[in-house]
């Protein structure tokens, strides 16, 4: 049997030494080139406006991301207080770059003032770091002295230091009168009660019902706490049946 000849072997190996040559090739010029182009050192940004921060970051190929803001006494609104990774850093390209902004001045909470005296809402606010704004008087059927009405809303955020208006009542209007509770009356009873008020009995509705004595009041109009004007008159309803008016 014939041996193979020598010269079979002589191709395979110019084979393997270039393809041993490329990938030197690749390993000591290629890829330390694609590498170095694909870092970027990241720029301190801390400080400077977000705007002004972000345009620097997306120039250096890197992805600026607002993770948080917060109060800071060092910096003003707006302003980057921190960020992750820090400055001059050497990083792949668009990496994303965590920033920390300034919000400002603290915000606080406005608390809750209705039915508070106007010194009770003025401690509340003091503590919880407003003043006590602009104070106006109104017609309401809350009693007077009173705060009917505050500016902000409850749990509003508003800056350190922030004034709060609010509206006092000075009682019901002149000429008005608040209904009182009729229901289980007896009617005579109910008319007196009215008559005393400078209010009359309206509509009587007579309605059947085996939970009351005839003669009862079991429901009226206006309800209970409503204000109406002097001479207005209740309508009632009257357990039992017509009788002739009384």
């Amino acid at each position: 049997m014939k041996k193979p000849s020598k010269n079979i072997w002589k191709p395979i190996v110019s084979a393997l030494i270039l393809i041993f040559g490329v990938l030197l090739v690749i390993d000591l010029l290629i890829m330390p080139f694609y590498v170095s182009g694909s870092e970027a050192k990241i720029p301190n940004v801390v400080g400077m406006n977000k705007d002004e921060a972000f345009n620097i970051l997306e120039d250096a190929n890197l992805s600026p991301v607002i993770q948080t803001t917060r109060y800071d006494e060092k910096y003003g609104k707006d302003r980057v207080i921190f960020q992750k990774p820090e400055g001059n850093k050497l990083v792949k390209a668009g990496r994303r770059v965590y920033l920390t902004i300034s919000g400002g001045e603290p915000l606080v909470r406005v608390p809750f003032l209705i039915n508070k005296t106007v010194r009770d809402a003025q401690v509340t606010l003091e503590r919880a770091g407003l003043l006590l704004g602009d104070i106006d008087s109104v017609e309401s059927e809350m009693d007077a002295d009173l705060i009917v009405e505050q500016q902000y809303f409850q749990g509003r955020e508003l800056a350190t230091g922030s004034r709060v208006n609010v509206k006092i009542s000075i009682g019901p209007q002149l000429g008005m009168v608040r209904v009182p509770n009729l229901v289980g009356r007896s009617f005579t009873e109910v008319e007196n009660t009215l008559k005393s008020l400078s209010l009359r009995i309206g509509t009587k509705i007579y309605v059947k019902s085996s939970g009351y004595l005839p003669n009862t009041i079991i429901d009226h109009t206006p309800a209970e706490g409503s204000l109406i004007k002097v001479g207005d008159s209740v309508n009632v309803w009257i357990t039992g049946s017509k009788i002739g008016d009384r």
